[in-house]
């Protein structure tokens, strides 16, 4: 017998109400353990405990214990070093649990998971391989398989969205730096779908290498060798920030665009596990965390000489 149908919304599941991820964006009902569109007919089920709502491609690379690894230390430095002394700086003494939070592309989310533990209503989408970590996690919940291309939260779910660098491997062929055709029309839907999402006056922080930058540390030649990636300032895989500025409509769907300091971004856990990594650390922890971060140097901030940009912007 089936039972009757119950919208997938706040009164069902705790937090952002879920639609489909199909144009009409319709509120999911819950059908025999399953989530149903009832514009499209799409069913959802779970994996790993957590809702398989992706539309469109998956991510699946390859798995890596010492990737995960890195993904894991990164991500709670992430969260604990750089967005939560943002997310007080930004929304005063607002009270954490008020705060509702979107990881784009959490990974194993592990950010996702420090800012719930310091009492935020934090939550992540990912469109990879790395459901089985967060069935682990002390909010397994809150975490959704999706596509940034198609959100399934309702519009206005959340006050600040973090995307770290995600927008440029959308419209690439596989895990490589080539862009397809129509690449910019996809990154379009995913920069549209931040928008819709993220409330009026609410934050967004996106982070990626600069394509001003003709050094990129982020992604190697060669995945073998610690060894930065040299790519011309005109590429198209990269953005710079008047590319984000674009992208997000900055002066009409969005108010603002700042480009704010590296100090504390980066914990360097990837670089610490070899000797030439930790000596170039020294020199590489001054220019991000001293200077890159300071007022009066703030201008180099959206030129070249800055190859990873942090930038806020205000909905």
């Amino acid at each position: 017998m089936t039972s009757a149908p119950d919208i997938a919304g706040s009164q069902l599941i705790e937090g952002p109400g879920l639609v489909c991820p199909c144009d009409q964006r319709a509120p999911l009902t819950l059908v025999d353990d399953c989530l149903e569109c009832p514009s499209c007919h799409a069913r959802y089920g779970r994996e790993n405990s957590c809702w398989d709502l992706i539309r469109g491609e998956r991510f699946n690379d390859e798995k890596c214990e010492c990737m995960w690894c890195n993904e894991e230390n990164t991500g709670r430095h992430l969260a604990n070093n750089y967005v939560i002394p943002l997310l007080r700086e930004q929304f005063g003494n607002r009270d954490p649990a008020s705060l509702r939070i979107l990881s784009i592309g959490c990974g194993v989310g592990s950010d996702v998971e420090a800012l719930n533990d310091a009492g935020y209503q934090a939550y992540g989408i990912d469109a990879g391989n790395r459901s089985e970590f967060w069935a682990r996690r002390s909010f397994p919940e809150r975490y959704y398989l999706a596509n940034a291309k198609y959100l399934p939260f309702e519009s206005g779910s959340f006050d600040f969205i973090m995307m770290g660098c995600v927008l440029p491997h959308i419209g690439v062929g596989d895990d490589t730096y080539a862009a397809q055709p129509g690449y910019q029309q996809e990154r379009e839907l995913a920069a549209g779908e931040m928008n819709r999402v993220t409330r009026r006056g609410g934050l967004m922080i996106v982070t990626s290498p600069n394509r001003l930058c003709p050094v990129d540390f982020f992604h190697r030649a060669d995945v073998a060798k610690h060894t930065p990636r040299f790519h011309s300032p005109r590429e198209s895989f990269l953005l710079s920030v008047k590319d984000y500025a674009k992208l997000l409509k900055v002066g009409s769907q969005c108010s603002s665009i700042e480009v704010l300091p590296l100090r504390g971004y980066w914990g360097f856990y990837s670089s610490s596990t070899y000797l030439l990594g930790r000596i170039l650390q020294i020199p590489v922890r001054f220019y991000f965390n001293q200077l890159m971060s300071w007022r009066i140097t703030g201008w180099l901030r959206s030129t070249g000489f800055n190859p990873w940009l942090i930038l806020l912007v205000r909905r």
